[in-house]
């Protein structure tokens, strides 16, 4: 199918149950924010006429797991070498790892960094902070709003579902004051490029969009808000956007 997120989901907490069922059970039942995110699988897909996806024999594909915890990360980190020159079931496909990537130089959605870095950098420091923030949107992405979907890029529901994964999952707690006021009033879509996507899954289909929109902070001068604002967008590069992240939505960086 088009939608290959819960293929990698399902390997996911396979490879963990191998390393440590227990640890693997509690993350799946556990329904606050997950600390991890899957991608679906990219490659050379040739599009089928009834609305799937065919693999090539003997092609490269890859996809994409990210952790967001210290205890989960070390137990990756530990096993990962194991899981090289392994072969799964994907679907009904046998796939063969033949390269894990953790850094960017080796992949540009490979890359490794710590709640704790990113604060210093944006909050401790004020580096890097920026005016105006643009994301790319590889995966359909939307947030859940009341009982609805919102498949548009909305700043403050946006940056609010990710403040609040930080909030789960850092350890670390912001001093946001006004920060969703701010969201509310100062930071606007200043440009956008994106189409929204459907992905079939067995029970359900899900609505996002895709590619590029830049967002602008109106204040000339900075402030606290922004700094913020400067450090989520740089951490949705592993936490990923709205929902489902866990599924293969959702997928960004910050460019």
């Amino acid at each position: 199918p088009t939608s290959t997120g819960n293929y990698i989901h399902g390997l996911f907490l396979n490879i963990l149950r191998g390393i440590d069922p227990v640890f693997a059970d509690k993350l799946h039942a556990d329904e606050r924010a997950k600390p991890f995110t899957v991608s679906p699988i990219f490659g050379d897909l040739v599009h089928a006429w009834n609305g799937t996806n065919e693999l090539i024999s003997n092609s490269k594909y890859w996809f994409r797991l990210t952790s967001l915890s210290d205890e989960l990360t070390q137990m990756l980190l530990s096993d990962l070498s194991s899981v090289k020159d392994r072969t799964f079931v994907i679907g009904t496909h046998e796939m063969k790892v033949i390269d894990i990537a953790m850094d960017s130089a080796d992949h540009e959605w490979a890359g490794m960094s710590s709640h704790q870095k990113i604060y210093d950098k944006y909050i401790i420091k004020q580096e890097g902070i920026q005016r105006t923030i643009t994301f790319h949107i590889l995966t359909p992405t939307f947030f859940h709003q009341d009982d609805r979907s919102l498949v548009l890029p909305v700043p403050t529901p946006l940056f609010y579902s990710t403040l609040e994964k930080w909030d789960v999952l850092s350890g670390i707690p912001l001093d946001r004051g006004d920060f969703i006021e701010w969201l509310n009033t100062r930071c606007v879509v200043s440009r956008y490029e994106l189409k929204t996507r459907m992905w079939n899954f067995e029970k359900y289909k899900y609505i996002g969009f895709v590619g590029e929109v830049e967002f602008t902070d109106l204040e000339k001068e900075e402030t606290a808000y922004r700094a913020i604002w400067n450090m989520l967008s740089h951490y949705v590069f592993w936490s990923g956007l709205g929902a489902k992240t866990t599924m293969g939505f959702g997928m960004t960086r910050r460019i």
